[in-house]
C-alpha cells in the first residue's frame, strides 16, 4: 500500500453519512492552530530554519530576513491575538494581488523592489502554515516559490509520490495538480491524506469564481486522490459527477439533515436565510452541517423529545464531550477531533446572531433567546482559550 492510501486507511472517516454525496461537505476552516498561535521569535526561528537555501546565496537569505521582518512588523500592528488573526484584520487577504498597497501606504511611491522584498514575508508565514489566506487571495499571487515551499514543509513525501503517479500526463497538467492539491493543504491546513471531497470541490468552487476556468476543468488532482484511497470509495470516479449537483435552497440543506423538531427546523432555515447574503454557498453548507447535525442532530438523537436551545449544562457538557471526539456509527470514538474548536465558534455565534437580532425584531428572534447559563456556551469560551 502506497504512502497517501495508508495515511489514508489510518484516518477512519467521522460517519457513513460522510460517504452520501450530499454530505460531503469541505472541512471547516480552523479559528486557531498552533503554528499562528507561536511567538514572533519561535516563529521566525521556525521559518528561516525551514527555508533557509544555503545554495542560493547569502543576498536571498538577507532579502528573506528583511521580508519576513517587515511583515510581521505591519502584522503586529493589526488587530488580533493569532498571526491569522492579523492577517485578516489587516485587510491584506481581501486585497489579493495588491496587498502590499497596504504595508506601504503613505511612503510615497514604492520601487518595485520594495514590493518584491516585503512579498517574501507572508510567501514563508503561508508555506510555513502560520497564515492561511483565502483561496482569493492564493489564486492572485506569484506562486511558484511559495507553493514549492509549502509542499517541501507541509507533506513532502506525499506530494512526490503523486507528481511520480502524475508523470506521464503533460508539465502543464502536473504543475497544474500539484498547485491545485498545494492550494488546498495551505487554506485548510494538515497533510494531503486529510483532503476530503469536500475539499475538492470548494477549490473547483473557488477556481470558476475567479477566473480560473480553464484549471477548474482540470480533473487530474481529484483522480489521484481517488486512486491513491484518500478519497472515500464511494466518491465518483470523476469530479465532473459532483461539480453537477447544481445548489439546493436553504430549505433543503436544513432538511437534509433529518431535523425532527419542527419549530427548531424552521429557526434553523430562517437564520440560514438571514445569513446567506453574506455567505457564499460553500460556506453556507459548511456553517449548516455544524449547527444543523453537529449540534442539533446530535443532541436529538441523545436527548429525544428535545426543543429548545435553553439546554441544562449537564446537558450542554455532554454534548462538548461528545462533539470532541470523530466517532463511529456507533457513537463510539475514534480519535480526538481537529477542528473542534472552530465548531464551538459556530454555536457560539448562532446564540450570539439571535440575541442579537432579538434586540431588533423580538417577535421573529427573541423566544429563541436562551440565558448564558442555559445553553451550549456555557465554559465554551473557556474551552476554546485551552
Amino acid at each position: 500500500m502506497n504512502t497517501i492510501a495508508q495515511a489514508a486507511v489510518a484516518t477512519p472517516v467521522e460517519s457513513p453519512e460522510e460517504d452520501k454525496p450530499l454530505e460531503w461537505e469541505p472541512r471547516v476552516c480552523e479559528a486557531s492552530w498552533w503554528q499562528t498561535r507561536q511567538s514572533r521569535e519561535s516563529l521566525v526561528e521556525r521559518l528561516l530554519r525551514l527555508f533557509t537555501d544555503r545554495s542560493a546565496g547569502p543576498t536571498r537569505d538577507k532579502t528573506r530576513r528583511r521580508g519576513l521582518s517587515k511583515a510581521l512588523d505591519w502584522l503586529e500592528g493589526q488587530p488580533g491575538e493569532t498571526w491569522q488573526d492579523h492577517w485578516m484584520a489587516s485587510g491584506a487577504d481581501a486585497a489579493g494581488f495588491e496587498w502590499t498597497d497596504l504595508p506601504l501606504k503613505g511612503r510615497g511611491v514604492a520601487k518595485r523592489h520594495q514590493r518584491d522584498e516585503l512579498a517574501t514575508g507572508p510567501a514563508l508565514l503561508v508555506a510555513g502554515q502560520a497564515i492561511r489566506p483565502s483561496y482569493l487571495w492564493l489564486l492572485r499571487q506569484r506562486q511558484t516559490v511559495m507553493l514549492t515551499e509549502a509542499r517541501a514543509a507541509s507533506d513532502p513525501d506525499a506530494f512526490q509520490q503523486l507528481d511520480q503517479l502524475a508523470r506521464h500526463a503533460t508539465a502543464v497538467a502536473r504543475s497544474d495538480t500539484l498547485n491545485k492539491l498545494t492550494w488546498i493543504v495551505i487554506r485548510k491546513g494538515g497533510r494531503v491524506s486529510d483532503i476530503t471531497v469536500g475539499d475538492c470541490i470548494e477549490l473547483t468552487a473557488a477556481l470558476e469564481e475567479h477566473h480560473f476556468r480553464g484549471s477548474a476543468g482540470r480533473p487530474l488532482f481529484y483522480a489521484l486522490l481517488k486512486e491513491t484511497g484518500v478519497l472515500p470509495a464511494s466518491a465518483p470516479l470523476r469530479l465532473r459527477v459532483l461539480r453537477i449537483e447544481g445548489r439546493r435552497s436553504v430549505e433543503q440543506i436544513v432538511d437534509g439533515y433529518g431535523i425532527e423538531c419542527r419549530a427548531v427546523r424552521d429557526l434553523l432555515v430562517e437564520y440560514f436565510t438571514e445569513r446567506a447574503p453574506e455567505l457564499d454557498h460553500v460556506s453556507l453548507r459548511s456553517i449548516a452541517r455544524n449547527l444543523c447535525r453537529l449540534f442539533w442532530r446530535d443532541l436529538e438523537i441523545h436527548h429525544p423529545g428535545i426543543d429548545s436551545l435553553r439546554l441544562a449544562p449537564e446537558v450542554a457538557h455532554a454534548w462538548k464531550e461528545r462533539l470532541a471526539h470523530i466517532r463511529d456509527s456507533e457513537g463510539h470514538p475514534v480519535r480526538p477531533r481537529v477542528n473542534v474548536r472552530s465548531e464551538l465558534v459556530f454555536v457560539r455565534a448562532f446564540y450570539q446572531d439571535i440575541a442579537r437580532w432579538a434586540a431588533d425584531d423580538p417577535a421573529r428572534w427573541a423566544p429563541w433567546v436562551a440565558p448564558s447559563k442555559q445553553n451550549a456556551l456555557s465554559g465554551c469560551k473557556q474551552n476554546i482559550q485551552r
